[in-house]
């Protein structure tokens, strides 16, 4: 079932770390009523109402083909009631399969409802990594693991054809958002630790390939 909170947290967060002037967000069912539009949030941005559909990605989603939801997340969940303590979890450090099937569902599901006479523009909101007790594992991305090319190649011509004018990948735990449209295909948005991130890609490459070798040399 979808989580209206969710829906309406997933809008707030993106406005937040991306500074984009987004106002008024509310549910799209007390904006159209209760007929089924294929819009979950509605807000205001530059004058004009847009509309958003909202997911949630988990990591095992599409992993049994017969099978529909996060097993994952249903585990995690009744965990987390149980013990309300921490406890581990695999994850598959694969993120794509599971994204692919977010991200193809909502395309297949915005086919059926034109919105073009509701809101000036229609986004997808994918979230991830929620910083929330019993979806923190279930829901995980790696930040090293995404990389913008692999996002272009195999999620940029089916959203070039889709209803959708712009999608938002949100890593909500490391606050990092990337960002689609027509014009210009996946680019990160937000990401306030780059920089160190880099800083320590760069620090262990050095320590692989330079540090250490030089070690063994110097000992030989």
């Amino acid at each position: 079932m979808p989580d209206n909170n969710a829906e309406l947290w997933g809008v707030q967060h993106l406005m937040s770390l991306t500074g984009m002037s987004i106002t008024n967000i509310r549910g799209a069912k007390s904006e159209f009523g209760a007929d089924e539009t294929g819009i979950d949030v509605v807000f205001e941005m530059a004058g004009q109402r847009f509309g958003a559909q909202h997911t949630v990605f988990h990591f095992d989603e599409g992993q049994v083909p017969s099978k529909r939801g996060s097993s994952a997340r249903a585990e995690e969940e009744t965990a987390a009631r149980a013990t309300q303590t921490a406890f581990a979890m695999w994850t598959n450090p694969d993120y794509r399969p599971a994204l692919a099937r977010r991200i193809n569902d909502k395309i297949a599901l915005a086919s059926h409802y034109p919105t073009s006479d509701l809101v000036a523009e229609m986004w997808l909101i994918v979230s991830a990594s929620l910083n929330r007790w019993g979806a923190l594992a279930s829901t995980t991305i790696m930040p090293h693991a995404i990389q913008v090319e692999d996002l272009n190649r195999l999620f940029h011509s089916g959203l070039s054809s889709s209803s959708f004018d712009q999608a938002f990948l949100i890593l909500h735990q490391s606050s990092i958002v990337y960002g689609w449209d027509r014009g210009t295909g996946w680019r990160l948005v937000a990401d306030p630790d780059a920089e160190a991130r880099e800083q320590h890609r760069k620090e262990m490459a050095d320590l692989i390939f330079t540090q250490i070798p030089r070690f063994h040399r110097g000992a030989a």
